[in-house]
């Protein structure tokens, strides 16, 4: 049986597909243990973020500065939402990232000897209260998004 393996992905900037060399979502949950008398009791619930960092070739970078064009700068690129969708026999996997808001972090990656293809690195925090979805399934409750 095939396993889900990068190659099985197809990823949409919005309602473009594009190509990635390669990609993270990193989710960072707030929740810390209550401590009594040193001893854990519960836990309280905190902060959370999410992150996203995808590299492209140029081709794909192309696509991504028509929309710094269309905005007049790369900071006026308006958040965007990022999905990431594979099916293989083994199963699929849907992850959603809502509210990315870009930034540029690695704008140049080459060898002088060659061999290597140049590849921008471009990261992204999420800035939406719909966060992430994991096969449908929202990482944060309702109750911590109600009437956001």
């Amino acid at each position: 049986m095939k396993s889900l393996g990068g190659k099985d992905f197809d990823v949409f900037m919005g309602d473009k597909m594009v190509h990635i060399n390669e990609a993270t979502v990193t989710i960072t949950d707030g929740r810390t243990p209550k401590i009594v008398r040193g001893v854990p009791k519960g836990y309280i619930d905190g902060p959370v973020s999410a992150e996203v960092s995808i590299k492209v070739d140029h081709e794909n970078f192309l696509l991504i500065e028509a929309q710094a064009q269309s905005a007049g700068s790369w900071k006026g690129i308006e958040p965007f939402d990022l999905s990431f969708l594979a099916e293989a026999a083994a199963g699929s996997k849907n992850v959603e990232v809502f509210g990315v808001l870009p930034s540029l972090e690695e704008i140049l990656n080459i060898k002088a000897e060659g061999g290597e293809e140049d590849l921008t690195t471009i990261k992204g925090q999420v800035v939406s209260p719909d966060f992430v979805k994991i096969n449908g399934v929202p990482y944060l409750t309702a109750e911590e998004v109600r009437d956001l």
